[in-house]
């Protein structure tokens, strides 16, 4: 069977075989997979190189993909050549590729992260579009708002901080619409330096919470499952019967079950293999 007459499983897992370097996205939240046998000296300046969108490849960050079978690695490097410690949306494109490339359409597995281990499972991986969940642990508490006057910058009705392995702020506003995220972000970021912070504007819908999203290291951003979690577990607090949320953001939902541990649902898609130039 020739390469153009191959149904679609087999032209992702040879796609996923034949190259090292691959771009995904869940939700529009973009990234490239970087296979390799250990994290190179030189992956944050790739990152920032490959990440840019005018002069790179363009994503919003760098997944070091090293597939020991037991745990593969997950090592993430946002588009500006920073380390993030974890990436809701990151893990289940990790997923997607890892299961590919071993070409098998269904895989449970244990991720090693920066934050922890995560549990990952995968389904129709040797699809375009895959579907994958992510246990993305118990949330633990954020840094502290202590004096920073946030009204300063936004109207707002409440705001927290959690931390998902990763820190964020959410802050509940009326309505989304009047509000610039790509303005007002890195303004409430800025006080929570030299760490930084993802900063999320939500507002609550009838089965969930609907929010916009700023990522520290990447900028404006279409999806953030680390961020959908954390908005999540300050929603259900004061929702308590709810046990399942849908999360809509710019580039599409994400379901967010609250449990012991929020786990996070949603798709992963590939969209193309990529010859490194060195």
């Amino acid at each position: 069977m020739s390469q153009e007459q191959a149904p679609t499983d087999y032209l992702v897992a040879s796609r996923m075989q034949r190259h090292d370097l691959h771009k995904l996205h869940g939700l529009g939240n973009d990234f490239l997979v970087w296979f390799r046998p250990d994290v190179p000296d030189d992956a944050a300046g790739r990152a920032k190189q490959w990440c840019d969108r005018r002069t790179g490849i363009g994503a919003d960050g760098l997944i070091v993909t090293i597939d020991h079978r037991v745990a593969p690695r997950f090592v993430l490097f946002n588009a500006d050549g920073s380390r993030a410690e974890v990436s809701g949306n990151g893990l289940r494109c990790f997923a997607h590729a890892i299961a590919a490339r071993r070409g098998v359409n269904e895989l449970d597995m244990i991720a090693e992260t920066d934050a922890g281990d995560r549990a990952l499972t995968v389904t129709d991986a040797l699809s375009d579009t895959a579907t994958a969940s992510v246990g993305m642990g118990a949330p633990g508490p954020g840094p502290k708002i202590g004096d920073i006057d946030l009204a300063q910058h936004i109207d707002y009705v409440r705001a927290d901080t959690i931390d998902m392995g990763n820190p964020h702020i959410v802050i509940e506003v009326a309505d989304l619409a009047p509000h610039d995220i790509a303005t007002i972000g890195p303004a409430i970021e800025s006080h929570f330096m030299p760490t930084g912070i993802n900063v999320h504007l939500v507002t609550p819908t009838a089965d969930g919470i609907r929010m916009l999203i700023w990522e520290r290291g990447a900028g404006v951003t279409e999806a953030c499952g680390s961020g959908a979690c954390a908005a999540t577990a300050i929603a259900s607090l004061s929702r308590p019967d709810e046990s399942r949320f849908r999360v809509e953001m710019p580039g599409g939902s994400a379901m967010v079950d609250v449990g012991a541990e929020l786990t996070l649902h949603g798709p992963s898609t590939y969209v193309a293999a990529l010859d490194l130039a060195n």
